[in-house]
């Protein structure tokens, strides 16, 4: 049974914290740190590819920023094509053309963009509504000192939330 459909709280589910919703948490996500390889990007990338993401993380597993698949696939394409067929992929930024000038050196830090991040008592609507607006279908967990607890998928959410409404 559903966390949202079982839950005794008479705040409307939209006001409840994220916290309160624990199916739709998925903890103790994949995360490399800054001087990992790009292997090892990849790597972490393919053990939990339904998060489509790998964050960056430091030692004391502080969020740094996160790696998506999308940008992923746009910097391997460049180190498996043969750099006269790159032209066809259209205009190369300044970034893409250093990161495939450094091939395979690349680490998570270089690849890394920030990201945004929500802690557990922030309200279901406003992870939503940011979700939706920064066209981040994924969004960092973080506890109180910013350390990486997980993630949510807003296409989880968004189902789970359809199917309560047709319940």
């Amino acid at each position: 049974m559903s966390s949202i459909r079982t839950s005794a709280s008479k705040t409307p589910v939209w006001q409840r914290a994220i916290g309160d919703f624990p199916s739709l948490l998925h903890l103790v996500p994949q995360a490399v740190r800054p001087e990992d390889s790009l292997d090892a990007v990849v790597t972490a990338l393919g053990r939990n590819p339904e998060a489509r993401s790998v964050f960056v993380v430091d030692e004391d597993d502080h969020l740094l920023g996160v790696i998506s698949e999308q940008r992923l696939d746009a910097d391997l394409i460049k180190l498996v094509l043969p750099q006269p067929m790159w032209a066809s992929m259209g205009e190369l930024s300044p970034r893409q053309l250093l990161l495939a000038a450094k091939g395979k050196a690349q680490t998570a830090k270089d690849l890394m963009l920030r990201c945004s991040a929500v802690d557990p008592n922030t309200p279901l609507k406003d992870v939503l509504l940011d979700m939706f607006r920064d066209h981040e279908p994924i969004r960092a967990l973080v506890d109180e000192e910013h350390r990486l607890l997980g993630y949510l998928i807003m296409f989880e959410i968004l189902a789970e939330l359809l199917h309560q409404s047709a319940v």
